[in-house]
């Protein structure tokens, strides 16, 4: 939430380490039919298998001092460490409610860091070795730093990713950690990967004394879950999570690398955010989210083409004169990709005045009108969470809603008032159960804004 008054109610070289960059996985093409039953729909993403004894049902059913405080405890117990005391790396997920598909083509966006996050607590290894645990996936991930070796598959490919970014700016011989993570909702669609690798980066940084700024963070969690793990994405989830502030939402200039952090104080004590989660995980690197960038890629390269800029390689280095005038020239699906780029630009521009004039009607409209050139232009949706999204955009209370995790899966966001946000929770949480009864992870939360990316 954003809002005080309001917060009760929410409450040395690439190849020494790992050798060359791996080819992006193979992708499948997520199903889009809206038409579909929601109880027949599949999940469109594997996952790796999750302990069964976590409990994620509710990300802030405690307070963050008292879940770093345990997961410090459980590193100390599983190592028989003493000193030194564990540090604690809090990673926040983040929320974007306008700006949906855009920060890959240099768009601009807006976002936020919400109270559910990734949790790392570490502590040197005082070798090159690391090992580490997780509480939200089976098995142990191990890796001697130096040592060159072929990506590993599942939840440690991130861990890998993150050294493989920093440690070439190390000045020494690579220095290890022994860690425990655990993640409130990892692949439920509020940028868990960015959260994890921006945790793994922090630390591995601290130990190896690598400073890093912010701008810097961004850059090497980008640089992690492109080159590595295999996912064409922009700066929209490390740059929420890193430059976010409480009560505010961030504005983003992908284009040129710059966070502004926007008040709105009328729209930060009269509304509410609402996360609604479908059960659905997702993963970007193995779905269709690779091929739609593509996509948008081409449409500005033929853009460029088709108006004397040949160097053009995104969309953002067109203005809107370009994409009206020469929008019958692309391809069927180039001018669906286009479109929805250049609708949202706008939309974000709108929606950050909307914002700090306290128009939580207008900022709604912007989110709606933002999902639906989703489904429509993006082409993304699985029957799950287009049936979420409909239900939620349909409650009483509901300013507006629109996708988050890209719509193959994942939750849908919504502004809420404040003084209706209890109802709209419960409301949706039991229609989206009864229709979907086996989905049993899907639940619903309020969500609080909160600072950045930090240590403690």
């Amino acid at each position: 939430m954003l809002g005080q008054r309001n917060r009760d109610v929410c409450a040395k070289t690439r190849a020494a380490f790992v050798g060359p960059a791996p080819r992006s996985g193979e992708e499948r093409a997520p199903s889009a039919d809206p038409s579909r039953d929601v109880r027949r729909g599949q999940a469109q993403a594997r996952a790796p298998r999750r302990h069964n004894d976590y409990e994620s049902s509710d990300p802030v059913n405690s307070p963050l001092e008292e879940r770093v405080q345990r997961l410090r405890e459980r590193l100390r117990a599983a190592t028989a460490l003493g000193s030194p005391e564990p540090r604690v790396v809090v990673s926040p997920y983040r929320i974007c409610p306008i700006g949906a598909h855009v920060d890959h083509q240099g768009g601009p966006v807006l976002g936020t860091a919400i109270d559910a996050e990734t949790l790392l607590a570490f502590v040197p290894s005082g070798t090159a070795r690391c090992r580490l645990d997780s509480r939200n996936f089976d098995g142990r991930f191990e890796v001697t730093l130096g040592e060159t070796s072929t990506a590993p598959e599942g939840w440690g490919r991130y861990f890998w990713a993150a050294c493989a970014t920093v440690l070439p700016r190390a000045s020494q011989e690579p220095r290890g950690i022994i860690g425990l993570v655990e993640g409130s909702l990892p692949g439920g669609g509020l940028s868990s990967s960015a959260s994890v690798v921006l945790a793994y980066l922090r630390a591995i940084a601290e130990v190896n004394e690598i400073e890093l700024d912010q701008e810097e963070l961004v850059t090497l969690s980008r640089r992690a879950e492109n080159e590595y793990v295999g996912v064409k994405c922009g700066i929209l989830d490390p740059a929420c999570i890193v430059a976010s502030r409480r009560d505010h939402l961030v504005s983003i200039d992908t284009l040129n690398h710059r966070f502004e952090p926007i008040a709105g104080e009328r729209a930060a004590a009269d509304s509410v955010f609402l996360v609604a989660f479908s059960g659905v995980d997702r993963n970007l690197r193995h779905t269709g989210f690779n091929d739609r960038v593509d996509q948008c890629h081409a449409a500005a390269r033929r853009l460029g083409e088709l108006c004397g800029n040949p160097s053009a390689t995104k969309l953002a280095d067109h203005h809107d004169g370009v994409f009206e005038e020469h929008l019958d020239s692309l391809r069927a699906v180039e001018q669906r990709r286009a479109r929805h780029f250049f609708g949202e630009r706008r939309r974000v521009v709108a929606g950050g005045d909307a914002w700090r004039n306290g128009d939580l009607e207008e900022f709604g409209r912007l989110m709606n009108e933002s999902c639906r050139s989703s489904i429509e232009n993006f082409e993304v949706g699985s029957p799950e969470i287009i049936a979420l999204y409909d239900l939620v955009r349909q409650t009483a209370g509901v300013y507006g809603a629109r996708f988050s995790g890209a719509g193959f899966g994942g939750c849908v966001v919504a502004l809420v008032d404040s003084g209706r946000a209890e109802g709209c929770r419960d409301h949706i949480e039991r229609a989206y159960r009864a229709a979907a009864p086996e989905r049993t992870a899907a639940h619903v939360f309020l969500a609080q804004s909160r600072d950045g990316l930090h240590v403690r």
